[in-house]
């Protein structure tokens, strides 16, 4: 039960590290600067396109843990 159970935590860990580490590689990797598009120019499309890439990044993750 407690094995299941740490298991559980740590790929939920595993996956959130991947997903905030694939996201900086995006804001790196195309050059943008995601604190000014979202805060101080309040781009909503752009923070869909954020959280379409992050639910995206996130299945994929899933699935490769989970297999």
């Amino acid at each position: 039960m407690i094995i299941e159970f740490l298991s559980t935590l740590l790929y939920s860990v595993v996956g959130i590290v991947m997903l905030l580490l694939a996201v900086v590689v995006a804001d790196r990797l195309f050059r943008l600067n995601l604190r000014h598009e979202l805060v101080e120019e309040h781009n909503v499309a752009f923070g869909i396109l954020i959280a379409g890439m992050a639910v995206a990044i996130g299945l994929i993750i899933a699935g490769t843990i989970s297999s």
